[in-house]
């Protein structure tokens, strides 16, 4: 399972990398509504993280640290899918997608130090939720998932009792 969670990352980055590449050279799609007032494809950069922060952030150690910080979290997802049981397919799954959007968006960022956004999601004029793409979904999805199976997911086996630490005598 967890070469499975390799290749949901590499599925996930190469959606993620396909569609950018699509938006980005197809000129007709940068404001395109795709369900009328709800969903529209609005071609857009972010040189910040999530949602748009530290994006007019203007500092020469801003793309170096981002690029870090991304190395690191890619690290550690790696670490995790090697550590994680096999058995735990939900989490392994969840990894997969980070692992995937964790590197969709810093391979983008190595181009021009910028990640190329293209999802729109809104409710007409009052409500727009900040643009993002396929890595930022499968991040997100990823995170949400991890967190419903920390809160949510099975409860362990009662580990048998133990001969050596007896806290109860």
């Amino acid at each position: 399972m967890r070469v499975a969670a390799i290749v949901v990352g590499l599925a996930v980055f190469g959606l993620d990398y396909l569609t950018k590449v699509i938006v980005q050279k197809t000129f007709w799609l940068w404001n395109y509504s795709v369900l009328d007032g709800l969903l529209t494809i609005q071609y857009a950069t972010n040189e910040g993280i999530a949602f748009g922060l530290l994006h007019n952030v203007q500092s020469s150690w801003k793309a170096p640290l981002l690029g870090l910080m991304a190395l690191t979290a890619l690290a550690l997802v790696l670490y995790y899918i090697w550590t994680t049981p096999r058995e735990e397919r939900f989490v392994l799954l969840a990894l997969g997608l980070l692992l995937g959007g964790i590197l969709g968006n810093f391979v983008d960022r190595l181009g021009d130090e910028s990640v190329v956004d293209f999802i729109k999601v809104h409710w007409g004029t009052s409500f727009a939720w900040p643009t993002f793409n396929v890595a930022d979904s499968a991040i997100t999805t990823g995170v949400l998932l991890i967190l419903l199976l920390t809160f949510f997911g099975a409860k362990p086996e009662e580990a048998p009792d133990s001969p050596g630490l007896n806290i109860e005598n």
